[in-house]
């Protein structure tokens, strides 16, 4: 299933030189069925089954309101300051460390979806600026892209970072990033457009709306298809699901708007 906005599309052309790249990082560069950054950092063999569960509690309660869009703004924005927080402070208590990071990290909980990690090779070869906008937890991201060889210096990534000292966790930087709130401001590359890719509503939020004429929005519906259709449709310039929610498919309508 997809649907395009042929119309703005076909005022849009592309080259190397005039666009940059905006991407959410959970469930958008990795894979629906990836674990997102917040599950991969932990290790539940080094921390047990009561840190899993207590874990698995506090993602049933919140993760399917952040897919309700029959929710307000506000009420939706509440429910996801407490997530976080509890989030957070749930790592506190834990007391992780950056080794047993690192350690989580080595059993592979992260895989990228289909053609992602080609897709950044390809704008690295280009020089082309990515910024990668994310609710989750930056450490993680950055140890991940490293190790697949896709961090460099195009490569720009905004999230909740925790600070170690001593091998300990410290405290996450802030301001608090969450679905909600994701929202580039300023120091954004002078280019004429911007591909954004995301798979939550709130990710078109992560560039200016007076961007939009200029903006080709790609979303990845990846749950609750039929009840989110209409949704994504009114959002997205562009919405792929289920074969079609590939970054081959986002290279393809790269190229389509090559001059």
């Amino acid at each position: 299933m997809k649907y395009t906005n042929t119309k703005k599309l076909e005022k849009i052309q592309l080259d190397k030189t005039n666009y940059y790249v905006v991407l959410d990082f959970d469930k958008t560069l990795t894979s629906k069925e990836s674990l997102d950054s917040w599950l991969a950092v932990l290790d539940f063999d080094i921390y047990g089954e009561t840190c899993k569960k207590e874990m698995e509690t506090i993602n049933a309660k919140y993760a399917p309101i952040e897919l309700d869009y029959t929710l307000t703004k506000q009420e939706k924005e509440k429910y996801m300051t407490e997530w976080y927080t509890q989030s957070m402070d749930f790592l506190y208590d834990y007391q992780l460390t950056y080794t047993n990071l690192k350690k989580a990290l080595q059993k592979k909980p992260l895989t990228f979806r289909k053609g992602a990690k080609e897709f950044l090779q390809n704008l690295q070869k280009n020089n082309i600026p990515v910024i990668i906008l994310s609710a989750g937890i930056g450490n993680v991201i950055q140890e991940f892209l490293e190790e697949e060889k896709c961090y460099s210096s195009n490569v720009k990534i905004i999230s909740n970072f925790i600070e170690f000292e001593k091998d300990k966790m410290q405290k996450f930087t802030k301001p608090m990033i969450h679905s909600m709130n994701k929202k580039l401001k300023g120091g954004l590359p002078q280019k004429d457009y911007a591909i954004l890719c995301g798979d939550l509503i709130e990710d078109i939020q992560m560039l200016p709306e007076e961007q939009e004429k200029t903006t080709i929005r790609i979303g990845f519906l990846n749950d609750n298809i039929e009840q989110n259709w209409e949704y994504y449709k009114e959002n997205y310039d562009v919405v792929l699901t289920k074969e079609e929610a590939t970054f081959q498919e986002v290279e393809k309508i790269i190229k389509e708007r090559k001059r």
